[in-house]
């Protein structure tokens, strides 16, 4: 095959054109390695290589294109390449160069994602470490990064969460507000141990208090409706579902 011109495109590309019409778009790295720059003949048996070659380098630059977005996981980088169904054996090839880079270092990420979700959100350590698991992050990394997120940390975090729905509370009982307080830290990804010693460390509202604004509220409301026994079970049957006793 004969090359008959070169364009230099975007992208680190040349559109070369050849003498039988056929064009093909080809990363500088494959002029380079090739030398098609000054060899304008390029052998029958060496078409299919430089095309090889060329996918390799295609595979390469969409995952580095795809990271300069942001910090990523391998295994972020290999999902997306495989969607684009690239081969898994230049897949392979193409995390290790860029491991080799430093443009891909799952424990940088993992430690990074960590610190992230400390300043921006409430959760837990068993949330973000299934987050960071579902990213594709090795166990041992896990572990030995989340060992930044200490007892002293957790607790605050807890402390905070469960004094700022203490102070939000206007209706439920003492007993349901703890139950309601445990299910949501835990859904978090807190642990079980550090909620009860946070929550049997803090001081709720008084339930005297409660129970009677709740009572108060549920009874102006139901005896537009009902009066007398009917009435009475009724308010009784509402303040237990509040959790008053």
């Amino acid at each position: 095959m004969h090359v008959q011109k070169y364009k230099k495109m975007r992208d680190g590309k040349y559109r070369v054109l050849f003498s039988s019409g056929k064009e093909l778009d080809l990363y500088e790295d494959v002029i380079l390695k090739y030398e098609l720059l000054f060899n304008r003949d390029i052998p029958a048996d060496k078409v299919l290589e430089i095309m090889d070659y060329n996918q390799e380098c295609d595979t390469y630059y969409v995952a580095l294109k795809y990271l300069k977005t942001r910090f990523r996981s391998s295994r972020e980088v290999f999902d997306m390449l495989k969607r684009k169904e690239y081969p898994v054996d230049l897949i392979q090839k193409a995390l290790d160069k860029l491991e080799q880079q430093g443009y891909i270092n799952d424990y940088n990420y993992a430690y990074s994602f960590l610190h992230d979700q400390l300043i921006t959100t409430s959760r837990g350590p068993n949330k973000i470490s299934y987050e960071l698991e579902k990213k594709g992050i090795r166990r041992d990394l896990i572990s030995e990064v989340m060992s930044g997120y200490t007892d002293e940390i957790e607790i605050e975090k807890v402390t905070k969460i469960v004094h700022r729905m203490i102070k939000s509370n206007r209706s439920k009982s003492n007993l349901l507000l703890k139950k309601k307080i445990e299910q949501d830290l835990l859904r978090q990804g807190f642990h079980k141990e550090n909620i009860y010693s946070v929550i049997a460390d803090s001081s709720f509202s008084d339930e005297e208090d409660l129970y009677q604004r709740e009572y108060e509220k549920v009874k102006r409301r139901l005896e537009k409706k009902y009066s007398g026994d009917v009435l009475n079970y009724k308010i009784k049957q509402q303040l237990y579902q509040k959790g008053f006793r």
